[in-house]
């Protein structure tokens, strides 16, 4: 289990609630407003109905593992947090996003856990960390035991 390092992002004028919603601990989408659907990635239009009437929706946090790999050699700036999971994580009421896991280890993964977002780290003005997800039922250890978080 392993989490990323805090990188640097390219924050657009459509991601950036996105990443000040992860830096409270929330999930924050962009939802189109004429079709009622989720915008993913963040645009300032609806890729189905082609709307500018585009805004925000923050959603529950919780979903369901989709798919992952576990990354063993990668980009140089993930080096120091080889290995790690990388996942889509299918979001209740939104889009599956790429994310990354952490509280179980990685022989207790399963497609279709359910998954919810961990609470943020402060970021302060410097890099800032996607979104990890846990286990809904809490940290699991390696004997599969829970911690009842």
């Amino acid at each position: 289990m392993s989490r990323l390092p805090k990188v640097a992002v390219d924050v657009t004028p459509e991601s950036r609630a996105f990443w000040e919603g992860l830096s409270r601990g929330e999930l924050v989408t962009t939802w189109c407003d004429a079709c009622d659907g989720h915008v993913w990635p963040p645009r300032d239009r609806c890729p189905v109905c082609m709307s500018a009437e585009v805004g925000t929706k923050t959603l529950s946090g919780e979903g369901t593992l989709y798919s992952f790999s576990i990354v063993h050699r990668g980009d140089p700036a993930f080096a120091d947090a080889v290995p790690y999971v990388l996942a889509y994580v299918s979001l209740d009421g939104g889009p599956t996003i790429m994310a990354n896991v952490d509280g179980v280890p990685f022989d207790r993964l399963e497609v279709g856990m359910r998954l919810r977002l961990r609470a943020a780290e402060p970021a302060g003005d410097g890099p800032v960390g996607g979104a990890v997800f846990e286990p809904v039922s809490g940290p699991v250890d390696a004997l599969g035991e829970g911690s009842g978080v």
